[in-house]
């Protein structure tokens, strides 16, 4: 069940506290695997993989700084931020080593995370992270910049369904669309959302914290899938960063963007293959 785990926040003071939602599932097996989403997803986006996944080992899903119903400041919501984050979610639960899977924004933050403390991460698995976007991966990015310049959370996930899930799963599940920007909208806060997209989307290619620099920094195995009709992170892009992390590659046919919900059972047998090899 989600709790709220307390950490300190530097952002708001020196001597302030706030709070991760966090949904932690017991499990069989010494190592856990901790899930984090994309920009606008909640922990109820895992909700189709905690419980299967939790029947092999301890899971952990949490919603980051600026996330869904986490209660820390967004006046920084930047990458080094999200590890200090990290880390002491990690101190808060008792846990020395775990493995990482993090999809989208989420995925950009874990390999922040395992650059930067390798000895906290086992293994990890990135969904949806390319080495460059590329032209059009830009120009959607900048499409819902500017939604969001509108101030309206729903007019975001109207824009963005259609660039993250791939058509195959769009004309199947068309009746979730709606469903879908309602959690979009209840579920987020348009501060936080904003903060994200402000301070971790358009990283300039000479950033610390941009892929190309994180990748070679990585002492954790990697796996990096991508779905094969993901207009955001190429295929291509991402076989390119896994190619610079000595990692290994899993594209996923007909998927686009959320390869997690549009083919939720290839990707949970990559990630556990991968993580018990």
């Amino acid at each position: 069940m989600p709790e709220s785990v307390a950490i300190p926040d530097p952002v708001a003071g020196p001597h302030a506290t706030g709070s991760l939602r966090v949904d932690h599932r017991d499990g069989p097996g010494a190592t856990p695997l901790v899930l984090l989403g994309g920009m606008t997803q909640t922990l109820a986006s895992w909700s189709g993989q905690l419980r299967p996944m939790s029947a092999k080992r301890p899971v952990m899903a949490y919603e980051a700084r600026g996330q869904g119903g986490t209660e820390l400041s967004v006046e920084d919501c930047g990458f080094a931020q999200h590890v200090r984050d990290f880390e002491a979610l990690l101190d808060a639960k008792g846990l020395q080593q775990v493995d990482l899977a993090g999809f989208s924004f989420g995925g950009r933050v874990s390999l922040a995370v395992a650059a930067t403390l390798p000895h906290r991460i086992r293994r990890l698995v990135v969904s949806g992270v390319a080495l460059d976007r590329g032209v059009l991966g830009k120009l959607i990015v900048s499409g819902w910049i500017a939604t969001l310049g509108t101030g309206d959370l729903e007019a975001l996930a109207r824009v963005s369904l259609p660039d993250i899930l791939g058509p195959a799963y769009l004309e199947k599940h068309a009746h979730l669309v709606e469903g879908m920007v309602k959690a979009a909208k209840t579920r987020n806060r348009y501060d936080g959302v904003k903060a994200l997209f402000e301070q971790t989307m358009n990283l300039p290619a000479e950033s610390p914290w941009h892929p190309r620099a994180l990748a070679p920094k990585l002492q954790a195995s990697v796996l990096a899938i991508g779905g094969s009709l993901d207009r955001l992170a190429p295929p291509s892009e991402v076989q390119a960063l896994a190619a610079l992390c000595g990692g290994d590659f899993l594209e996923v046919p007909d998927a686009g963007h959320t390869v997690a919900i549009e083919a939720p059972g290839t990707w949970r047998d990559a990630v556990e293959t991968f993580l018990d090899r």
